[in-house]
């Protein structure tokens, strides 16, 4: 599905003069990324002053968008909004039809999405330090509930549980909605997942949140404490996006995009709608992101190694 933003005046790039750009959002049309791509794409037409349609190529985890986009033409039409798998698929060290950190080249980060540890309003714990003592009181493994496997807060829930003794055990689910289901029904006590959509849960007092991974609080549920409130800066985690393009497009192509994206992140009105969306925007130059991926890929790594965790089906 495509959908195009157009703008009638501004700077061209390069050698592709005013073609399109395709941006690919590797999730089906609807959800809050691909309403975060169409912001984007957007707010990118306006500043470039040519059309930015969104291509949505859901499936494999992501690896079809990332594919799609990895495999075109390096001449600054296609761009990808890029997810967290770009940095965990690759620490999982299994065969990929791509490498995302080498077929890929970072434009901008875009924006964090933290990881939100949360149990139902009835649970006894009322704090992270009341759960872990929770945990260690019980006879064997708590289950804990998120959206998928080798997902990150799977890989967090993990990193949780290396902390307090392997006292969890990890119960995945098809969707996030079905696990949150279950834990507010007290069928599972605890739940980890990124702050959206579980902040309507916490809003409306069916759950309580013990921590998020933020380095500071979260507008979306402001009242949970972050990680490095808690003093445990080593659970900060968040999932997070960014734009990245084909490796090998011209450096002065990257340069006008990473700064037309952190133009639309300096827009009041486009921070409002990300942050009411659940999402923090971030930006940035295109090397912090490259950092990031590299980084994010080696700390998960050792938690996937530590903990066993099987690569994703």
């Amino acid at each position: 599905m495509a959908i195009a933003a157009t703008a009638s005046a501004g700077p061209v790039v390069g050698q592709t003069g005013g073609q399109p750009i395709r941006l690919v959002v590797p999730y089906g049309p609807g959800g809050s990324t691909d309403t975060a791509g169409r912001l984007l794409a957007e707010r990118m037409a306006a500043d470039l002053g040519r059309s930015v349609i969104v291509d949505n190529k859901p499936g494999g985890g992501t690896m079809v968008g990332m594919q799609s986009v990895a495999h075109s033409k390096p001449d600054g039409t296609t761009l990808l909004l890029t997810t967290t798998t770009a940095a965990l698929l690759p620490a999982f060290d299994i065969p990929l039809p791509i490498d995302p950190q080498k077929s890929l080249t970072a434009v901008a980060q875009f924006a964090d999405i933290p990881v939100f540890l949360g149990v139902r309003a009835s649970h006894p714990a009322k704090t992270l330090a009341d759960f872990t003592a929770w945990l260690k009181e019980q006879p064997g493994t708590v289950p804990y509930g998120t959206s998928s496997t080798g997902g990150l807060p799977h890989l967090w829930g993990e990193l949780l549980n290396l902390k307090v003794g392997r006292k969890l055990e990890h119960i995945p689910y098809k969707a996030a909605a079905e696990a949150l289901r279950d834990v507010v029904a007290g069928h599972v006590p605890a739940f980890v997942d990124v702050t959206t959509p579980v902040d309507q849960q916490v809003r409306s007092g069916t759950m309580r949140g013990l921590i998020v991974g933020a380095p500071k609080r979260v507008a979306a549920v402001p009242d949970v404490p972050t990680a490095q409130e808690l003093g445990l800066p080593d659970l900060e985690a968040a999932v997070y996006f960014g734009v990245t393009a084909p490796a090998g497009t011209p450096a002065d192509v990257i340069a006008t995009y990473n700064a037309a994206i952190n133009k639309a992140l300096g827009v009041e009105a486009v921070r409002e709608r990300l942050m009411s969306l659940g999402y923090i925007p971030t930006g940035g130059p295109a090397q912090a992101y490259t950092e990031r991926l590299a980084s994010e890929t080696v700390r998960w790594r050792k938690v996937i190694k530590e903990a066993g965790i099987k690569p994703p089906a």
